[in-house]
């Protein structure tokens, strides 16, 4: 069984299905306070009727907070959650019309729960949203049926279990079904088109102003080697003198060369890099294309001091830390911008935190250098 999630596949996919979550849960609570009212007059027990509708929120807030960006990928436990307050939901509700429910179709939990389900398809393997489902639908199909005895239609027990149950189940297979598809769309699309990373790599190395050493390289380049060459192309009988030019041209191009070739890939990024142990050599790059793209992305931002951006880099036993600072505006509020970028970092990094704090954008991410993942 495989645990690929349409989430972690397409780290963006899961930003664009965060409204419909929200959506899902303010439906599914107007449903529910709908048909309570509705059935008023079947509700025995109205503070356990209320007490059914607070869980079923809750059930909502925790959806709602775990599809965040900020706190991607979706997890199982949270998953799990939200169905175990769900059942909550639906457990209070049952016993809020202990002895006075006439009709099993009016009962909010399973129509909530399955409005809920459907959206589980964005965030989690289909084998595990079915799995969740059946469990599920037989908690409400069993409830159903230790109430059989106060419905008032004349049919056998099990077939108002099956009716409880059927919105729950249908909904699971079809989240299911969702995200099977989703995920195998998405794992084809990689393999047809090679590495999946080159698409966050941003702006590349080139991202941002072009560094010293790139300046360096086109000033020799422009008012030294290519004059020279179009003097020899004009007069092609060279001298002593043009060879002993020719020779001091070549050896200082050299050098230029050797001097860039030392920086390491940050340094041709920002200016302020402190990288003593030289862990950015170790990075992947998956991990490289996404430094590039913050990068680029926090140049483009009016809010950001981008002059004074500093990278800091540590390694500490298995794993090392990125931490990239800027200075922020203080009325600038960059969470908006930065929900897609964190999300795709959430999928590549082991962690990725970011706070402003006095006046100061931090984003630290955490990792394992190749040389440790190659140890293991």
């Amino acid at each position: 069984m495989r645990n690929d999630t349409a989430q972690q596949l397409d780290p963006l996919g899961g930003l664009t299905a965060r409204p419909f979550v929200i959506g899902a849960v303010a439906v599914s609570l107007l449903v529910s306070v709908s048909m309570s009212i509705t059935s008023a007059s079947q509700v025995s027990t109205p503070l356990l009727e209320i007490a059914g509708l607070l869980a079923l929120a809750a059930a909502g807030v925790c959806f709602i907070r775990a599809s965040s960006p900020f706190r991607a990928p979706f997890p199982l436990r949270a998953h799990a959650t939200v169905c175990l307050l769900a059942l909550l939901a639906i457990l209070l509700n049952s016993l809020a019309q202990w002895g006075s429910n006439e009709v099993v179709r009016d009962d909010w939990g399973a129509v909530a729960l399955a409005i809920l389900t459907l959206m589980f398809g964005s965030y989690r393997p289909g084998w595990e949203i079915m799995v969740c489902a059946v469990v599920c639908s037989a908690v409400i199909g069993g409830l159903a049926v230790a109430q059989a005895h106060t419905f008032v239609a004349d049919v056998p027990a099990p077939v108002f279990g099956i009716l409880a149950a059927v919105p729950v189940l249908a909904a699971g297979a079809a989240a299911s079904t969702f995200s099977r598809s989703l995920v195998g769309s998405l794992l084809e699309w990689r393999s047809a088109h090679g590495r999946p990373e080159a698409s966050v790599s941003g702006d590349g190395d080139d991202a941002g102003r072009p560094d010293a050493a790139r300046a360096s390289h086109l000033v020799h380049l422009s008012e030294q080697v290519f004059p020279f060459l179009e003097g020899v192309v004009r007069d092609p009988q060279l001298t002593a003198a043009d060879g002993d030019r020719a020779r001091v041209l070549a050896r200082e191009l050299r050098m230029l060369m050797v001097i860039d070739a030392e920086r390491s890939w940050l340094m041709r990024l920002v200016r302020d890099v402190r990288d003593p142990q030289h862990v950015a050599d170790s990075m992947g790059e998956a991990e490289r294309g996404y430094v590039r793209a913050m990068v680029g992305h926090m140049r483009r931002d009016d809010g950001l001091t981008d002059e004074r951006m500093r990278l800091t880099l540590h390694a500490e036993g298995s794993h090392a830390t990125c931490t990239l600072s800027v200075p922020c505006a203080p009325e600038h509020n960059p969470r908006v911008q930065l929900a897609p970028y964190i999300a795709v970092g959430r999928s590549i990094f082991d962690s990725v935190d970011w706070r402003v704090e006095r006046g100061m954008l931090t984003l630290r991410l955490t990792f394992q250098p190749n040389e440790t993942r190659g140890n293991k």
